[in-house]
């Protein structure tokens, strides 16, 4: 029972727990220590049922004998204080100790329903909290910290911590009042010991940043209506006070966080809100003015002057993000100290970062006032003026030595080109289109390098990771992932060439582990905004690849290569994303294949060589697409590949290898029982058509150069396909000796020896036909083919399930980028949702 909390399904697992539970109150002693510990751990689950029950259990088993409540007159008592603490104190314990998670919250939400009134005593918290004799370590009191707001946020809001699971989709009107009601009491008790908890804690940033973000979960019309003013300024004096001596990011986001929902014009204390922040504006403002001075009259810093202006920097970034600091002229000296950089280079790393920042804000913040009004012509061109060359500066420092200066222009680039691309002027915003900014050429191939130079590049492998190496190569791989869908936003919008997806898409199988789920979004979205486009790019990928592959080790021997495999591993993964639809794609996958046909006889051997062309062995690549094909295009297209071949002079007596391994790939011996419907089986076509079908004319030459494809197949005939009685092999053995045909199993094989030159070969190229007649061979093979075809299938709507609901919207109901939610590619480093 113990082993079964660990079961696949959520709802078995749950009832063990609960059964468990009944065994733990009720007979004492059966479950060990060791079966405890065992279910412990399941508190973190990231399924909510399993979790709240692991949690009831943890109650029963820890808390519950050490804190119980008893009963007086059938009526519970109020728990004593040293009850409360006694919780708390076993709460901290557990979580420190046992070392199993890293976030109290997800604690608390295990506990929430059997123990909710325990962790809603934020008296007792409050108390632990403050006291002056305590014997809390700093472990212990970050993690009463991180409980007290988690309990907070719980009580407010109502709803699981991020990742976890719960099948609720509201609360109940009682609910509602219950959660309203703790607010209240939430508020209340802790307006007044917040600026004392700040000034006790302000040197830690660790314990600071939740405290800040305990105003989140406050009722703020209470400190209106219940005239708690006098704790708003002491909060307010607070928060300054820790502004000015972090400068972390966390505490600084918290803190700007904090003011912005203070500064809310619907509060008759905004006033004093806003003149708090002016104030603070204007001490770091004054500062940077200061310390900019120093930094452009001399050429040398010492550490401390550069720690103070980035730092400096940093406070007034972060607030810009979330205050109008526009009137306080921030730009222009921030330009100024970015030229310098980019002019001189003397100027810090630590101390551009943020000063880029700075910029972009202004720009945005900039944009927000002219698209709330009727803006002048000026007021447009002075804003484009300020976007270009600040456009100018971020692709100057794509080519910085330093990487997060690289990695941050980039990041501030892919978002303005994007917020002014054409989309911006969509929902009567036509005054905007003067702002509408277009990248040239070397900007967008400065980006295009930058994405090949910064996140196509292979990791080595991780550990176990818990270690700190293992963490840090984590987080380079999601901002590597963040670059990435920056650059793929800008190309499903347009502001990029289309064809620059190449790039991206030739990567997708080598790095599909780390950047597969993104490349697949962005293709389901490419052929979503033009198919035929995207086709031609997929080819487009697949020939660079090649072309790369041949200039490093030249045609001979190229198809061995381990490079040469994986490409076909990218064109087999390329193929599979057209999902099974033959006819709706029929166009696009002849084209791509008439494409490749001519990239590889592009280029021919020289003069009197006997070598075959360098590009020949494209046609192996090819072949990966020949299983989308319907029957009718692989004769046409056998015909076009004659035809080609002919022009070839150079043309050997004997077939080249790829062109063997492309025409058997496009023999129609290998899909007899094809999975198109269009095609009927040998046999039932000979039932259906009569024999005198199967002496039919090839197809004119004129169809066969053009590939037109305006004829639609004809509806085949009901039958069915699933196979009526198996005979033992010796049955087929009798019935062949008695029908006595001659007919074997080549037809299923690759064509050897005369055969594959028959048709093969330049001079004798001939479409094959169809074979016919009864026998153990043809018997054999339709069954044998059958079954592959169905592994084929089911292997087609495993790796295209996804694409097969895109593939069938057609282009003219495709909805433009800006209408859709891009789930997967908007990532960003920087929220500009606010805005």
């Amino acid at each position: 029972m113990v082993s079964m909390v660990m079961d696949k399904e959520y709802d078995v697992a749950v009832e063990a727990v609960r059964l468990l539970i009944l065994i733990l109150k009720n007979m004492e002693g059966v479950l060990t220590d060791a079966d405890c510990e065992s279910i412990y751990p399941v508190v973190y689950a990231s399924n909510r049922g399993l979790a709240s029950a692991a949690g009831e259990f943890l109650y029963w088993k820890l808390f519950y004998p050490e804190c119980e409540i008893r009963t007086m007159g059938g009526r519970e008592r109020r728990q004593s204080p040293g009850a409360q603490r006694t919780f708390f104190q076993l709460l901290l314990s557990f979580f420190v100790e046992s070392e199993l998670h890293d976030h109290a919250a997800y604690l608390v939400d295990s506990l929430w329903d059997c123990a909710g009134a325990q962790l809603k005593d934020w008296e007792s918290l409050t108390s632990l909290l403050l006291e002056k004799d305590q014997n809390l370590g700093d472990v212990q009191e970050s993690t009463l910290i991180e409980i007290l707001v988690s309990s907070a946020r719980q009580a407010s809001e109502g709803h699981p911590p991020v990742g976890r699971v719960t099948g609720r989709k509201g609360l109940t009107s009682k609910e509602r009042k219950t959660q309203a009601d703790d607010r209240v009491k939430l508020t209340e008790h802790l307006i007044p010991l917040l600026p004392q908890l700040l000034a006790k804690f302000s040197a830690d940033a660790e314990k600071v940043t939740p405290l800040l973000r305990l105003l989140s979960s406050f009722d703020l019309h209470i400190y209106c209506t219940g005239r708690l003013e006098k704790h708003l300024e002491l909060f307010l004096q607070q928060l300054q006070e820790v502004v000015v001596k972090h400068a972390e990011p966390a505490v600084l986001e918290a803190g700007a966080h904090a003011l912005y929902l203070l500064c809310n014009p619907e509060f008759t204390f905004f006033s004093r809100a806003d003149f708090a922040r002016s104030q603070l504006v204007d001490l770091l403002t004054d500062r940077f003015q200061q310390e900019l001075e120093e930094l452009l009259q001399s050429s040398f810093l010492d550490e401390d002057e550069v720690y103070n202006l980035a730092a400096t920097l940093k406070r007034l970034s972060a607030f810009y993000n979330a205050h109008d600091l526009t009137r306080w002229e921030l730009y222009e000296p921030c330009c100024q100290l970015l030229q310098k950089a980019v002019d001189t280079g003397e100027v810090p790393h630590q101390v551009i970062l943020p000063a880029l920042t700075l910029v972009y804000f202004s720009i945005l913040w900039t944009l927000t006032h002219i698209s709330k009004s009727d803006a002048s012509q000026k007021q447009l061109s002075s804003l484009r003026d300020r976007m270009v060359a600040f456009c100018e500066l971020c692709q100057s420092c794509l080519s910085d030595v330093d990487t997060e200066i690289q990695e941050q222009a980039f990041v501030l680039l892919s978002d303005l080109l994007l917020i002014f691309s054409p989309q911006m002027i969509v929902g009567g915003r036509d005054f905007l289109r003067p702002l509408v900014f277009f990248p040239e050429a070397t900007l967008q191939s400065e980006l295009a390098s930058f994405l090949m130079d910064h996140v196509f590049i292979q990791l080595g492998d991780l550990g176990s990771g818990d270690s700190q190496e293992d963490h840090l190569q984590i987080e380079r791989l999601h901002q590597r992932r963040r670059l990435l869908a920056g650059f793929c936003k800008l190309l499903l919008y347009g502001v990029l060439e289309m064809d620059a997806a190449s790039d991206v898409f030739k990567h997708y199988n080598k790095f599909y582990n780390d950047y597969g789920d993104i490349i697949k979004e962005t293709l389901t979205r490419a052929r979503q905004i033009d198919r035929s486009h995207c086709s031609r790019i997929l080819l487009l990928s697949l020939k660079q690849l090649y072309t790369e592959l041949l200039q490093d080790h030249g045609p001979q021997g190229l198809n061995e290569l381990p490079a040469f495999i994986e490409m076909r591993d990218l064109a087999r993964r390329f193929a599979l994303s057209f999902g099974p639809q033959q006819l709706q794609n029929r166009d696009l996958v002849v084209m791509l294949h008439k494409e490749g046909i001519k990239f590889s006889l592009s280029e021919l051997p020289p003069a009197g060589s006997s070598d075959q062309p360098p590009n020949l062995a494209f046609l192996e690549l090819l072949s990966e697409f020949s299983p989308r094909l319907i029957h009718q295009d692989k004769q046409l297209l056998l015909s076009y590949l004659e035809k080609c071949l002919q022009q070839v002079s150079q043309a050997p007596g004997r077939p080249w290898g790829p062109v063997t391994t492309y025409c058997h790939s496009l023999s129609p011996v290998e899909n007899t029982a094809e999975t198109s419907p269009q095609v009927l089986p040998s046999s039932k076509r000979r039932r259906v058509e009569g024999p005198a079908k199967h002496d039919r004319e090839d197809v004119s030459s004129s169809q066969e150069e053009s590939l037109k494809l305006n004829s639609i197949p004809p509806t085949p005939t009901l039958t069915s396909t699933a196979v009526k009685s198996r005979q033992p092999l010796w049955g087929l053995e009798e019935m062949e000796e008695e029908d006595d045909s001659e007919l074997d199993f080549a037809q299923g094989q690759p064509l050897a020896g005369t055969q594959r030159s028959r048709f093969l070969g330049p001079q004798y190229f001939q479409t094959p036909r169809n074979p016919s007649g009864p026998g153990l061979g043809n018997q054999l093979m339709r069954l044998s083919l059958m079954e592959e075809n169905e592994e084929e299938e089911l292997e087609i709507q495993d790796e295209s399930s996804e694409e097969r609901q895109d593939t069938d919207m057609q282009a003219s109901s495709y909805s433009s980028p800006s209408e859709r939610g891009l789930d997967l590619l908007d990532s960003t480093e920087l929220d500009v949702e606010d805005f």
